[in-house]
């Protein structure tokens, strides 16, 4: 009987995970430079495209990166220009952030509601 239990408490779990696109806290994490929190919507590895310079990392080391590029460009503003589909499978938003008078596009791929990959790159 515990083990029914637990399997249908498992599967409601499961089954009650958000895939929604957290626009709100991409948007949020941008502005505040915060390396952290964006690299934490990914999965184990996230695959980077900082200035055409591409690459998977684990999580850890995708922070690094991403923090060192919020140190080269700090404090900008960014707003989507795209939202894909709000959920599913495979979704994907476009943004611009701005900072020392550069646009960079900002192009993050969602598989199964977690950040599979981030571009960023000179408009």
């Amino acid at each position: 009987m515990n083990t029914m239990l637990s399997f249908i408490t498992g599967l409601f779990i499961f089954l009650s995970i958000p895939t929604d696109i957290p626009y709100g806290t991409i948007e949020r994490a941008m502005e505040m430079n915060d390396a952290k929190t964006i690299v934490h919507l990914g999965k184990d590895k996230i695959s980077l495209n900082i200035s055409g310079k591409e690459a998977v990392y684990p999580i850890s080391q995708a922070e690094l990166v991403l923090h060192g590029f919020f140190t080269k460009y700090p404090k900008g503003t960014f707003a989507f220009k795209f939202k894909g589909k709000d959920s599913g499978e495979d979704n994907y938003c476009i943004g611009t952030y701005v900072s020392k008078g550069e646009n960079i596009r900002s192009t993050f791929h969602f598989r199964s509601g977690k950040l599979e990959s981030l571009s960023l790159t000179n408009e």
